[in-house]
């Protein structure tokens, strides 16, 4: 016995690929089983009301879990508020004063990203200026979001302006606070140029307070220590030594964050700042970067990124 349903006449629908009128519709078997096929449904296997549930709340789960980390990744503390971008597959080793320990480098960074795919640990990348270890943190970091990981990243220099700046703009407090909740939440934590804001190698001085604490609240909330265990992966690259930066912050922060394993430690000591290796070509892309700059003044703020990240070996586009 079939059963009929009054719909109202303004309503549209479309069956089996054609629009009907359906103020007088008849639900029957054979109807039912059209749009069925038409909507690829096996009306032999509909799933049950629980099945239904556990779906719903698996979407919403990840739908929350997206948000999250965009919002994680918003809350990023950019040099010169200008967002970057690098990949395993940037890395430009013949760029480097020493191809053989630049693809060395890349490669136990790429071991390290695939461990840290099922594993929580800290890295330290340790070197001169110029050499790469903002360039492999990102690609780590790029690795590690393309897995499903939350992340973000933080230039600790940029982070000491704005803890400056907050008495002067109010404003900057609440984004301290959404700041420092996302660096302790977020599963990837970049640290990049860490130490800087405690000066220059033989004018080392212990970092502001205001960004001791937040420092300090940080690294004791990414740390399980029931198990003295990493919670979360914290990579941070640096200028100094251990010793140094522990003259610029509490000794307990600086040994929370850097591991003393050396397996989790990628040292370029004998890579060259590329800047001293590709001298001729840098005046090149400084008189390239300075007639972009005349012809579109907007654009000079970014001409510190693009200068590191060039010698680096990845071209920069200067557009926004």
């Amino acid at each position: 016995m079939s059963i009929k349903y009054r719909l109202n006449q303004n309503m549209r629908a479309a069956s089996i690929g054609r629009e009907v009128n359906m103020e007088h519709v008849t639900f029957d078997h054979e109807y039912i089983q059209r749009l069925a096929n038409a909507h690829h449904v096996d009306l032999n296997h509909l799933p049950t009301k629980e099945e239904l549930d556990r779906k719903t709340a698996e979407q919403a789960a990840q739908q929350l879990k997206r948000d999250k980390t965009a919002r994680y990744y918003s809350y990023s503390v950019w040099s010169g508020n200008i967002p970057l971008k690098f990949s395993f597959g940037n890395w430009n080793i013949a760029k480097q004063d020493n191809p053989h320990l630049a693809k060395s480098l890349g490669k136990k960074a790429f071991v390290l990203a695939k461990q840290l795919e099922n594993q929580n640990f800290n890295v330290a990348m340790m070197g001169d200026r110029g050499v790469g270890k903002t360039s492999l943190a990102l690609a780590m970091l790029d690795h590690l979001m393309s897995h499903g990981h939350s992340g973000m990243f933080v230039s600790t220099a940029e982070l000491l302006r704005m803890v400056n700046d907050k008495y002067e703009d109010t404003s900057i407090r609440s984004k301290l606070l959404n700041i420092t909740r996302s660096m302790i939440e977020v599963d990837v934590l970049v640290l990049d140029d860490f130490g800087t804001e405690g000066g220059m190698t033989g004018n080392i001085k212990p970092v502001h307070k205001d960004l001791q604490d937040i420092m300090y609240r940080v690294s004791n909330a990414r740390v399980d220590f029931n198990h003295n265990t990493a919670k979360g992966i914290t990579i941070i690259t640096t200028n100094n030594t251990k010793g140094q930066l522990k003259n610029m912050y509490e000794g307990k922060f600086i040994d929370r964050v850097y591991p003393d394993n050396p397996e989790q430690q990628l040292i370029f000591d004998g890579m060259k700042g590329v800047r001293n290796v590709w001298a001729n070509a840098h005046c090149v892309m400084a008189l390239a970067l300075f007639t972009t700059v005349r012809q579109a003044p907007s654009q000079l703020a970014h001409v510190p990124i693009a200068m590191k990240f060039w010698e680096n070996g990845v071209n920069v586009n200067l557009k926004k």
